[in-house]
């Protein structure tokens, strides 16, 4: 596929957050087709997602899947961003890898693809986005959140608004304890899973919550 390289950085990059060398998940998914390219990351407690479009496709309609290492993200997010206003060659070959081309005749970039991870991870959380999405909005009177995981959403790339800013962070709230949706821009989306309060009253006493 053909693709805008920094718009592939930007995607990369934004995954790449929600993938901690330390994370439980030891890939991320990187997926194409004729609507774009996504890339999804997560450590199991927050999830990053984010999607660009292509210029042109080919390959199946359905699209073609591909499991990436950390390092691999972060040498796509390099070379795109090293390909400025350049539209380069992103190759996706299951079981192989992936092979970015920028327009500005650098040397390739490849990523292997790795099968490190169950496919049922992936199946979960896109199940996991469909039902939070399904759900009534409520607000709760309190949520309790791991500062860690908010600051990842903080390093979210996304288009700014008219007004110059653009990087306020959405929330689909049900309730305390579910997991809960947040959007940046419009085309990174996420999920963070708020602290238990009570288990969290036990570690570290009632005094430190409302």
């Amino acid at each position: 596929m053909t693709l805008y390289s920094e718009d592939m950085a930007r995607v990369a990059y934004n995954a790449h957050s929600f993938f901690p060398a330390r994370s439980m998940v030891k890939t991320a998914r990187l997926q194409v087709g004729p609507g774009g390219l996504t890339i999804t990351g997560t450590d199991g407690y927050a999830v990053g997602q984010d999607t660009c479009p292509v210029e042109a496709f080919e390959g199946p309609p359905e699209g073609l899947t591909v499991h990436l290492d950390r390092t691999a993200l972060a040498d796509l997010d390099s070379a795109g961003r090293k390909d400025k206003k350049g539209f380069g060659r992103l190759d996706v070959k299951p079981g192989d890898g992936v092979i970015f081309r920028p327009a500005n005749n650098d040397t390739p970039t490849a990523g292997q693809d790795v099968r490190a991870q169950a496919d049922d991870v992936w199946g979960m959380l896109d199940s996991l986005f469909t039902r939070l999405e399904g759900r009534p909005v409520a607000l709760p009177e309190v949520v309790a959140f791991d500062p860690g995981l908010l600051a990842r959403f903080s390093k979210v790339k996304a288009p700014k608004g008219k007004d110059g800013l653009g990087r306020a962070m959405d929330m689909y709230v049900f309730n305390s304890a579910e997991p809960i949706l947040c959007k940046i821009g419009p085309t990174f989306r996420g999920v963070i899973m708020p602290i238990d309060r009570e288990v969290h009253a036990e570690n570290v006493g009632s005094d430190g919550l409302w």
